[in-house]
C-alpha cells in the first residue's frame, strides 16, 4: 500500500474548521453565565446594603460620641441634632446632623454657638428614625433622656436595621442579633423592625 499525504489544501480546511466555536458552545456558555449572574446578583445586592447601613451607624456613632466628649471637654450642655439650615433643629432624622454647645439651652443653635461638627445629609438608600428631636448632653456625660435611632434601608428589610441606643449615663450601645435568626434586636430582646 502507498502512503498518501493529504494535499494542503485539505491540511488548511480541516484546520481552519477546528479553530470557531459551534452556536450550541455558545449557547452553553451564555447559559452558564446567566445563572452565574442570577445567584451573584442578590448575594452582591446584600453586601452593599449592609455596606450602607454599617457606614451609616459608625457615622452616627461617632457624631454622637463627639457631642458626648464635647459636654464633657467643654464642662457644657452639648446637642446633638438633624437640620435642614444648620441653625433650627427638626425631626428629620436623615437630614444632615449638627454639634453645637448650647449655652442658653434654648435647644436652638444661636448665632454666637459654632457648630463643633456635622455630619452630610443621610443616604438617599437608608432610613434614620428617632422619637426625640434632639440628643443632649451635660457637662457630666450624661443625657437629658435616653434616647434611640433606628438605622434602616429605604427597602425596610428588617435584618438590615440596626439601633443605637443612648442611656441616662450617655453610654452608646448598638443593637445586636442575640438569636441569631438574623434580625438585630433592641436591648428588651425585640426583634427590629423598619415601619
Amino acid at each position: 500500500m502507498r502512503n498518501r499525504e493529504p494535499n494542503k489544501n485539505q491540511q488548511v480546511t480541516h484546520q481552519s474548521r477546528l479553530k470557531g466555536t459551534t452556536l450550541i458552545e455558545l449557547m452553553v456558555v451564555v447559559g452558564i453565565l446567566a445563572i452565574l449572574g442570577t445567584l451573584g446578583v442578590p448575594s452582591f445586592l446584600s453586601i452593599i446594603t449592609k455596606s450602607r447601613i454599617t457606614s451609616e451607624t459608625n457615622q452616627l456613632n461617632g457624631l454622637i460620641r463627639f457631642a458626648r466628649f464635647k459636654a464633657i471637654e467643654q464642662e457644657q450642655l452639648s446637642v446633638l441634632c438633624p437640620t435642614s439650615d444648620y441653625r433650627v433643629c427638626n425631626n428629620d432624622w436623615n437630614a444632615p446632623k449638627i454639634v453645637f454647645i448650647d449655652a442658653n439651652h434654648n435647644n436652638e443653635r444661636d448665632l454666637q454657638e459654632p457648630i463643633l461638627m456635622s455630619m452630610p445629609k443621610s443616604n438617599n438608600s437608608n432610613q434614620i428614625y428617632s422619637r426625640n428631636r434632639t440628643l443632649k448632653f451635660y457637662e457630666s456625660g450624661i443625657t437629658a433622656s435616653p434616647a434611640s435611632v433606628r438605622i434602616c434601608p429605604s427597602s425596610k428589610e428588617s435584618q438590615y436595621a440596626r439601633l443605637l441606643t443612648v442611656s441616662l449615663q450617655g453610654k452608646i450601645k448598638l443593637s445586636r442579633d442575640t438569636n441569631d435568626d438574623g434580625i438585630h434586636e433592641n436591648s428588651s430582646g425585640v426583634a427590629l423592625s423598619c415601619l
